[in-house]
């Protein structure tokens, strides 16, 4: 502490010597040096804290030194939320879907999601089968399967890869920890961290973080943990997972975007788990639409029926009654649909699929939405950003870099800004 205070003092007296007029450019140039010595000092000191193994590497993803992060309360989620409630008549209703589903569904997306699909080739047959007892404990350890394969990160290969590393829950909890801060920061729940200065405070105890982000979007948070083996942080709102707080941020920008539209009908192309519906649910963005492949659809609707109540969510051949819930969909019935869609999101999906597919869903969207946010990475053989101009149409773009993910890309597409002329010739 004292310390820190003797280096704050010591930066004002330098910064006042350098404005004199005679003695300024000196001081100037000693400051100048004295920070490339820290800098310099900086580098060395995280080259001696490396290591040449993997599993000790300090996680790519991370935004913020080790040094910088308080220590990251590690927990692994040792049981399902669910196991505590009758969910019986959810996987039934899961169970219908999905058989309805799957036989309708001929294109699964690309060679990849193709690949993907065939690791869950029990999942499958559990759910065509109708074992309802053998798909209720898939569902509730899905760690014994691959069917979260793809879109979360407790499957079988990567569970017993983790169990086997004793470093691996400290990496996820760390990740965990470095998104909650830029989360906090991204929002204005807490001051963004300037690294030009070390005397700054950092509130960034993870319970803390957790309060002040209350705070500012103004409702209690809920971490539901219906995932056993999932690492993250202690709070008291739940066992906090890296996808959890990017799913936040994500809900949290949905919002954000209401005044640029007109209504809240929102939908979410290829939703992983189903996170980011349950903090838009929360949010008060209930009138949500998810498409994905129809082994997702299980998995999410699981998961927001385990999590916001299964009277909550409408599956795949369940009639709509008029409220507004969450609806679950595959994507044959996205491309006969007619309804309109005010805001629609894909995160890190459609850079993944079929380059024909994505154009499939790009001239409905046209069609059927007034904006459209990308959250995806640009390492594939074409980027989103490239997608308007190969379909010959060019709606306001605004781009920029995500603030909780390295080398990801948000961008949003004003779609209503394209003339009807033009998508009047994507009408099939």
């Amino acid at each position: 502490m004292y310390k820190r205070k003797s280096m704050k003092l010591g930066r004002i007296f330098g910064d006042l010597l350098s404005r004199l007029p005679v003695l300024g450019r000196f001081f100037r140039g000693i400051q100048s040096r004295y920070r490339q010595f820290r800098l310099h000092n900086q580098e060395q000191k995280d080259h001696h804290c490396r290591d040449t193994t993997a599993r000790h590497k300090r996680p790519f993803s991370l935004f913020f030194y080790y040094d910088l992060l308080p220590q990251s309360p590690v927990t692994m989620v040792t049981g399902s939320s669910a196991e505590t409630r009758s969910d019986r008549k959810l996987v039934e209703r899961i169970i219908a879907a999905y058989t309805l589903s799957s036989a309708e569904t001929k294109e699964l997306g690309g060679p990849i999601w193709s690949s993907i699909t065939t690791k869950s080739k029990d999942v499958h047959d559990a759910l065509i089968s109708g074992d309802v007892l053998t798909v209720t404990d898939l569902l509730r350890y899905p760690a014994q399967s691959n069917i979260l394969y793809g879109f979360d990160m407790v499957f079988k290969e990567n569970a017993h890869r983790k169990r086997a590393d004793p470093q691996a829950g400290k990496i996820s909890a760390q990740l965990a920890h470095d998104n909650l801060v830029r989360l906090a920061e991204t929002i204005g729940a807490i001051r963004t961290y300037l690294p030009e200065v070390d005397f700054q405070e950092r509130a960034w105890n993870p319970e803390q973080l957790i309060t002040n982000i209350e705070e500012t979007v103004g409702f209690t948070l809920q971490f539901p943990n219906t995932i056993p083996e999932e690492y993250g942080i202690q709070s008291s709102r739940g066992v906090v997972c890296t996808r959890a707080v990017q799913a936040l941020y994500q809900a949290w920008r949905l919002t954000q975007l209401k005044p640029f539209v007109q209504g809240e009908k929102t939908l979410e192309i290829g939703a992983g788990l189903g996170r980011t519906a349950f903090f838009a649910y929360l949010f008060g963005l209930t009138d949500y639409t998810i498409i994905d492949l129809p082994l997702a659809n299980v998995a999410q609707a699981y998961f927001l029926g385990t999590s916001l109540g299964e009277e909550q969510i409408v599956l795949h051949g369940e009639p709509a009654d008029g409220h507004s819930r969450i609806r679950v969909e595959n994507p044959t019935w996205f491309h006969s649909t007619k309804n309109h869609f005010n805001i629609a999101l894909n995160c890190d999906s459609m850079v993944e699929i079929g380059i024909e597919d994505v154009e499939n869903y790009w001239r409905k969207l046209i069609q059927q939405a007034d904006l459209f946010m990308s959250i995806n990475h640009e390492a594939q053989s074409f980027r989103v950003t490239d997608l308007p101009k190969r379909l010959k149409v060019a709606p306001r773009c605004l781009r920029s870099l995500h603030p909780l993910r390295k080398g990801y890309v948000e961008e949003l597409f004003f779609l209503a800004d394209i003339p009807a002329t033009h998508t009047k010739s994507f009408q099939g």
